[in-house]
């Protein structure tokens, strides 16, 4: 059976995604070789990753790889009070930092421009340690 006439309503589906996705600039269709390509790109790095882990090569590892691996171990990305303390204490001998509260706290974290989230290093110590008692 071959139809003469395809349904109109297609067409004009079809011209309305590419119009909006020249518009929009916005791919909403993906070729497979480019999901392919995608796919293998997420792997790489999900086995760059791990072979760093298992190589104990974890310094290698970018900023945000080392956080999403310490997520993915339960480790936080932002400093606790506890580090926030441990940072400061040599910076500020004479002060008693434990009976510090909030308020005190955060100013003299201001004070010597400590950030909210972790380190490299602290990244790096926090999951060789947890892997270390997992393992």
């Amino acid at each position: 059976m071959i139809i003469s006439n395809p349904p109109t309503h297609l067409y004009a589906w079809a011209i309305a995604i590419q119009a909006a996705s020249r518009k929009e600039n916005f791919d909403c269709i993906l070729v497979p070789s480019e999901i392919a390509n995608m796919a293998a790109k997420k792997r790489g790095k999900a086995v760059k990753v791990r072979n760093a882990v298992t190589e104990d090569n974890i310094e290698r590892l970018t900023v945000k790889q080392l956080q999403n691996l310490a997520q993915a171990n339960s480790i936080s990305i932002t400093c606790t009070k506890k580090d926030f303390i441990r940072l400061l204490n040599p910076l500020e001998p004479d002060i008693d930092l434990e009976s510090l509260k909030g308020g005190q706290l955060k100013s003299l974290i201001k004070k010597h421009r400590i950030g909210a989230l972790r380190s490299n290093d602290e990244f790096i110590r926090l999951i060789k340690q947890k892997l270390s008692n997992d393992g």
